[in-house]
């Protein structure tokens, strides 16, 4: 072994978080947390989405400090200045978006090293013996890539491992995995965790999120679960099962009670056979009639998103029976033609226009001049109906909250021809008063004859609103069954027996 790679690796006994609270103002996220994690073990963090884990692993790593509570290495309490100070204290967060972690300009080699050339001397710098470091550190975790590649040539596979190889070669202890294997295929996967064993049998602790039961039972030493801000569950391996692990993240809550259907069967919107919306996944079968609301549930990387996409034509072509005629859908103005309307996950790029005015988002349908009587009268009532908080019609998105924002997002549809409405994690970043309003606004579309194709990968969210859930996992649909009936633990831990041999989504299915 390289006597570098050696020197990299040292290790403390112990991360210890206790009694941390965090409140941002408007309410606790977290209450009395604590969280230990020992050197050379994994200790995975559960729970659903705003249940406080990025608020934790934030405060672990130095983002900012906790409202209350202490942080300590080895039983000796720290306080990080900022991220840099807890990296220098061997803490490092490695997120979702692994391109902020990397220079995408710069070669594999020089992104390996960098840490390292600034603890030495310049006059000790050699080219060659650089490479041949960093060469050393991506044979060490049988990572193939060449260390003369720009990084911004690389995979997503490719830079999270070169990230995580870039942790240990700057003397990281305790590394903080976000979602790490979410878009990884199978074999991308497996190798993952042949680094991530490696890392704990040299002894680094990690911290890992991560939604997938299977890969935590796999993996995990001990497991938490955070439920609204606090400690639900704390389990070492040996008293782990998946039941406890969803009854914890769940709250005992796992029944809950789907909407009045206003399905219209026998109208069909929407048929398409062999959808495909992603390399290596199953296609996807997938009928909906008017008035019905379907929920496609899936984990972060099961491709929800590509699908929304897909359907709006923004990524393959697909031919399919739309309201009775067989169209091709090319691209988003074929797809608005056929009456299809899409509300985007990031509504902040995507969803609205933040500079443009309320006005204008709820005058889409109108031709000209849109400033006369009518039209503001009609952006009035839509602002009225979707209980958007505005002083004016004339504010722009920019100026409101996520929720608003959200609102203004979905209302803006309203003034258009709409028969099919694909909505994309509409929940994200909403409070809780916002989402009951709009959950509301999308059910009386539904009640008016629209479809609805909700995905999510909130359970409660999915068993809440819809007629029927589709299943997906990383390799496609799984299955489709009625709303009425499921529980949270169905979707949080689906019975591997359950799958369906055709995934097909539909009449047949009812």
């Amino acid at each position: 072994m390289d006597p570098d790679i050696g020197a990299a690796v040292q290790v403390t006994h112990e991360l210890q978080l206790t009694g941390i609270s965090h409140n941002y103002g408007d309410g606790d996220v977290l209450t009395q947390v604590d969280l230990t994690v020992a050197a050379g073990s994994v200790h995975a963090l559960l729970g659903l989405n705003g249940a406080g884990k990025s608020t934790l692993v934030h405060i672990a790593s130095g983002q900012f400090p906790p409202t209350q509570g202490t942080i300590l290495i080895d039983g000796s309490p720290v306080r990080f200045r900022g991220p840099a100070d807890a990296i220098e204290h061997g803490v490092v967060l490695l997120s979702q978006e692994v391109d902020r972690a990397l220079a995408p300009t710069l070669t594999v080699h020089e992104n390996l090293t960098a840490g390292l050339l600034l603890r030495e001397h310049a006059a000790f710098f050699s080219p060659r013996r650089n490479r041949q470091r960093a060469q050393d550190m991506l044979r060490r975790f049988e990572i193939d890539i060449d260390p003369n590649a720009l990084v911004a040539q690389l995979s997503l596979f490719e830079k999270q491992v070169l990230s995580l190889a870039r942790a240990v070669a700057t003397d990281a202890s305790y590394i903080i995995l976000d979602e790490p294997t979410a878009s990884f295929d199978k074999e991308e996967t497996a190798h993952f965790y042949r680094i991530v064993h490696e890392m704990t049998a040299s002894g680094i602790g990690i911290i890992f999120i991560s939604h997938r039961l299977d890969e935590v039972l796999d993996l995990a030493d001990t497991v938490t679960v955070l439920r609204g801000g606090r400690v639900a569950l704390h389990a070492n391996r040996a008293d782990i099962t998946k039941e406890r692990i969803v009854s914890a993240i769940a709250g005992g809550n796992l029944e809950i009670h789907p909407h009045e259907s206003q399905a219209r069967v026998g109208q069909s919107i929407l048929d398409a056979q062999k959808l495909n919306y992603g390399p290596r996944r199953r296609p996807l079968n997938l009928h909906i009639d008017a008035g019905e609301i379907i929920a496609i549930f899936g984990n972060l990387g099961t491709g929800k998103t590509s699908l929304a996409q897909t359907l709006f034509g923004l990524r393959d072509p697909y031919t399919a029976q739309i309201s009775g005629e067989q169209r091709t859908i090319r691209s988003a103005q074929d797809a608005r033609a056929a009456g299809i309307a899409l509300v985007p996950e990031e509504r902040r790029r995507q969803g609205v226009w933040l500079n443009e005015s309320i006005l204008t988002h709820f005058s889409l349908g109108s031709r000209g001049i849109i400033h006369n009587r009518a039209e503001r009268e009609h952006a009035e009532q839509v602002t009225r109906k979707y209980d958007v908080q505005v002083s004016s019609i004339d504010q722009t998105p920019a100026q409101l909250s996520g929720g608003n924002q959200q609102k203004v997002s979905i209302g803006k549809w309203d003034a258009l021809a709409t028969t099919l409405l694909v909505l994309d994690e509409p929940m994200k970043g909403v409070d809780v008063v916002s989402r009951e309003s709009i959950i509301r606004r999308i059910e009386e579309r539904a009640s008016s004859g629209v479809a609805v194709i909700y995905l999510t990968q909130e359970p409660e969210e999915a068993l809440r609103i819809a007629d029927r859930v589709v299943l997906l996992d990383n390799d496609g649909p799984r299955w489709d069954r009625p709303a009425a009936g499921l529980t949270i633990a169905d979707l949080l831990n689906p019975d591997p027996a359950t799958a369906e041999p055709h995934h097909t989504s539909g009449k047949t299915n009812r």
